[in-house]
């Protein structure tokens, strides 16, 4: 009997659902997008409407299978940022998918460690105690400010376990995105009943937790009707975007790192045991016995596109009209600026920011302006701020975490630009290797995929048969020296101003967080 040839993966992320379907070396034989739009009505609130989520992904679905035989697919699998959605006994969302920037939910911050207590969740989570980032606080916000939502909610999901109970009609969370509720024993891998109890939680309201890669429904004749799908198509748990992104890039091993420049940025890598920093996020690895690190920086592509958007009208207006594209124009004047930005230094903190401060409060910061400086200067230094996060996060892994990092791999739409690239590759003193497969998580779930349904013997079969590496950067070493004398600088400059961060927050003033 043939094996059937394709596998079909899908990622929910901040602005979008991919869909890509693969052959089983990993060519990209047919791919999808569907959009979506932030809403934010309120500032420090940010929303998903999840059924945008479902109608996107039918969409992209619909338009990656477009001339292929849906019966030649062997498995689908699913890749997601993080948010909450609760859900009626049908899957239908009760309200808005609150998202992971959204910042509500920080007066259940201290509720939480005041019940559960701080060393107590990170003992059993592995992870610190923050809003957005981890479902707890948002799920407590709703049991107490919307308790008829939360009262009538069958189930309280992650995107990509939704995506799965649409599909399927198998309400689940698999084990990496469970991880990041703080309400899952991260060790035993299953929900921490002492927690759900102290805080009145009922566990009928969580899914039940999977392994990634385990078969966890088919396709329903519903959905096939709606997609093109064939009905009986195993779909597996699936995974949270990073795990996706560590298949994806090929990384597996201890030692090894990868960073994925989208929205937000993610420096991350396995490890042989836990052994966690509350500095990180950790969650479960695909591989058994393995964990994985996670170091989240919120202003990488947020802040490039912040940028664009507010400064470049002139490039966008020019790249209309001669079909460049918008991002290379501004990075194009970057390169031009020396490194340093002529004593420029920007902290990239314009929606909060996670490792290693876990402060959402803070600001972004341009610091050194002076007559001297252009339009070239700022956009580099905004690249630089971004750069030097990365750099701190990785040093940490080193100092702190015993982890030799020699190179790291790069993969993400803002992870395609020659210029910031090598910014990376000197300010880190390390070789950047960038990855020719541009969808690294949607890759990664389609693997995923490919494991749950023994396409694959395993994860690293998987790997060895599909990723495929691209540019190597390595470091100028000059351009090193100059930043290694500016990024002591970079790391006081928050030292020297997080004390103003909350109070001008908490002004009363019109505050810009989340366009």
């Amino acid at each position: 009997m043939e094996t059937k040839p394709y596998l079909l993966g899908i990622d929910i992320g901040g602005t979008g659902a991919k869909a890509g379907v693969f052959t089983a070396t990993g060519d990209l034989v047919g791919s999808g997008y569907g959009e979506y739009a932030m809403i934010s009505t309120v500032p420090g609130q940010a929303e998903h409407d999840a059924e945008a989520w479902w109608q996107a992904t039918v969409q992209a679905i619909k338009d990656a299978i477009s001339g292929i035989d849906a019966e030649q697919i062997a498995g689908i699998g699913v890749g997601c940022t993080n948010g909450l959605i609760a859900v009626d006994r049908q899957g239908v969302p009760l309200r808005p998918a609150i998202m992971l920037w959204d910042q509500r939910a920080l007066p259940e911050v201290d509720r939480i460690k005041e019940q559960l207590g701080a060393e107590t969740v990170f003992e059993i989570t592995g992870n610190p105690v923050a809003p957005g980032a981890f479902s707890l606080p948002t799920i407590l916000w709703l049991k107490h400010q919307e308790p008829e939502i939360f009262a009538a909610a069958h189930k309280l999901m992650v995107p990509g376990g939704y995506l799965v109970a649409r599909m399927t009609g198998v309400f689940c969370m698999d084990y990496s995105r469970a991880s990041t509720t703080l309400l899952f024993d991260i060790k035993r891998k299953k929900w921490h009943e002492p927690f759900l109890e102290t805080l009145s939680i009922s566990p009928d309201k969580l899914p039940t937790p999977l392994p990634c890669d385990e078969v966890a429904g088919h396709i329903t004749r519903t959905v096939a009707a709606l997609t093109g799908l064939k009905e009986g198509t195993p779909v597996v748990a699936g995974c949270m975007d990073t795990i996706g992104a560590s298949l994806g890039t090929g990384i597996l091993e201890e030692g090894e790192c990868f960073v994925i420049m989208g929205t937000a940025a993610r420096v991350a890598g396995p490890m042989k045991s836990a052994t966690f920093d509350r500095r990180f996020m950790n969650c479960t690895h695909v591989r058994d016995g393995y964990y994985q690190y996670i170091g989240a920086i919120n202003g990488v592509g947020s802040a490039l596109r912040w940028i664009r958007d507010t400064f470049c009208e002139l490039e966008q207006k020019r790249a209309e009209v001669s079909g460049e594209e918008v991002y290379d124009l501004i990075t194009g004047q970057a390169e031009h600026s020396p490194p340093g930005s002529k004593g420029l230094l920007f902290l990239p903190y314009l929606a909060g920011e996670r490792t290693p401060i876990w402060n959402p409060y803070a600001r972004g910061v341009f610091f050194g302006v002076t007559l001297g400086h252009n339009r070239g200067d700022f956009f580099r230094s905004v690249l630089e701020g971004a750069a030097f996060a990365i750099r701190q996060v990785v040093e940490l892994l080193g100092t702190d975490g015993g982890l030799s990092i020699k190179q790291l791999h790069i993969g993400g739409a803002a992870a395609s630009s020659r210029v910031w690239n090598q910014i990376i590759a000197d300010i880190l003193g390390k070789r950047i290797i960038s990855l020719t497969q541009s969808h690294t998580e949607v890759l990664g779930a389609a693997l995923l995929a490919g494991v749950g349904v023994k396409r694959y013997a395993d994860f690293t079969s998987a790997i060895s048969q599909t990723v495929a590496t691209g540019t190597i950067y390595e470091p100028d070493l000059e351009a090193h020296r100059t930043y290694n004398r500016l990024f002591p600088m970079y790391g006081a400059l928050y030292e020297d101003t997080k004390h103003h961060f909350e109070a001008l927050v908490k002004m009363d003033l019109p505050q810009g967080w989340i366009k």
